[in-house]
């Protein structure tokens, strides 16, 4: 960030997890938050360099567990830049770190993906959005929830076709299947083993199917509301369907597109009212074509239309995923859903830390965690954003 060891963040209101501190200060030592407070409370370094947060909010820098690409970059047609594309364009929307999302694709594009990330990873880059790893959108989902991925590159979770993929437990952090599928239940427990979440999404199941992929271990649940099955008969009795299922069951924690289109403000109060905003987090969903103009775009081997703020296949049977920003997502939690900005920001960056297991150096502000911080003023236009200690917008 400079050449002197500390540097202080203040004139703003500081969010934390649970409250706002007016005339709050955060203290930064390299690319560590060393303390947090109100002004005048904790002591101040001489000599550090200040950074004028001009009377806006001082947040955690976003997280957003749930992205296929940005400005271009595709994580499904990944190529030596795509990384660095993206972690440069998230900063100026407030997101300071994420995890890159492929979707159904052929096995050779999405190993080339998890080949690519290990290989980053290492490099450890500062000054963009730190990529923490790779989630997997299939191919293991149901293809009458498939949505916009493409059905030919469907597949049974069969180990014979999984195992490969979890050659990179390393950088594999979350995976989404569909857990009625046959062979589904024996995979969660192998993910599991390695750590790696397990996301129920683009699903199709009832209670009855889904119980025993639950109880092996999954423990999040992909775009909520969006491909998966509402309840239904089964040999006429009315049973729960994933929603029903997924809104149950306390084990199983949830993502929210917060795009304002996907999912209508009703449904989005309904998961947090059940869950809480420790157990929901907000995802952007966003495709390639996030920060260029409309028109005919590409995610993975999809073609889709952009224009008018959405995404959306030619055939217009389905979403392509969003072109929206996570400033957005809190913005429309605001706006939209009622929510404080304390737990709009939480939804958008302690819960992402604690769903995908960064929770101990990312997500909030306090001492010890990485300085990743963003300024925003009061309709959520981003004003900076530092990572790891390093001013990136």
């Amino acid at each position: 960030m400079n050449d002197k060891q500390f540097s202080i963040i203040k004139n703003g209101t500081v969010i934390t997890p649970e409250n706002e501190i007016k005339d709050g200060i955060v203290i930064i030592k390299n690319d560590k938050i060393v303390a947090v407070g109100k002004r005048g409370e904790i002591d101040e370094p001489q000599d550090a360099k200040i950074i004028d947060a001009g009377g806006n909010y001082i947040s955690p820098g976003f997280i957003d567990i749930h992205i296929n690409g940005a400005n271009g970059a595709d994580v499904s047609k990944i190529d030596s830049d795509t990384f660095d594309t993206m972690g440069s364009f998230f900063p100026q929307h407030g997101t300071t770190a994420y995890v890159g999302t492929t979707i159904t694709a052929a096995p050779a594009d999405i190993l080339k993906a998890l080949q690519f990330a290990r290989t980053y990873l290492k490099k450890n880059k500062t000054g963009v959005a730190e990529l923490l790893g790779i989630h997997m959108e299939g191919p293991y989902i149901s293809p009458v929830q498939s949505g916009a991925h493409p059905k030919q590159f469907l597949a049974l979770p069969k180990p014979e076709h999984y195992r490969q993929f979890l050659e990179y437990s390393d950088v594999l952090l979350k995976m989404t299947i569909a857990p009625e599928l046959e062979g589904a239940a024996q995979l969660v427990k192998e993910l599991r083993q390695r750590n790696i979440v397990v996301s129920a999404g683009h699903t199709n199941g009832i209670y009855s199917e889904m119980k025993e992929a639950i109880d092996a271990g999954v423990n999040h649940s992909t775009h909520f509301f969006c491909n998966m099955s509402h309840f239904r008969r089964d040999n006429l009795k009315r049973v729960a369907g994933v929603v029903e299922t997924l809104l149950y069951d306390d084990r199983v924690s949830g993502a929210l597109i917060g795009d304002g289109w996907h999912v209508g403000p009703q449904l989005m109060k309904l998961l947090i009212k059940v869950k809480g905003v420790d157990k929901v987090c907000f995802v952007t969903d966003a495709m390639p074509a996030v920060g260029l103009p409309d028109g005919i775009h590409k995610i993975g081997d999809v073609e889709a239309v952009v224009e008018n703020g959405i995404a959306r296949l030619k055939d217009n049977t389905a979403y392509a995923g969003s072109v929206t920003t996570m400033n957005v997502c809190v913005r429309n939690g605001i706006n939209q859903v009622g929510l404080s900005v304390v737990d709009a920001v939480r939804m958008s960056s302690l819960t992402p830390a604690k769903i995908i297991g960064v929770a101990n150096r990312k997500g909030s502000l306090e001492s010890g965690k990485d300085a990743d911080i963003t300024i925003f003023d009061s309709e959520l236009n981003i004003k900076k954003t530092v990572g790891r200690g390093e001013i990136m917008f």
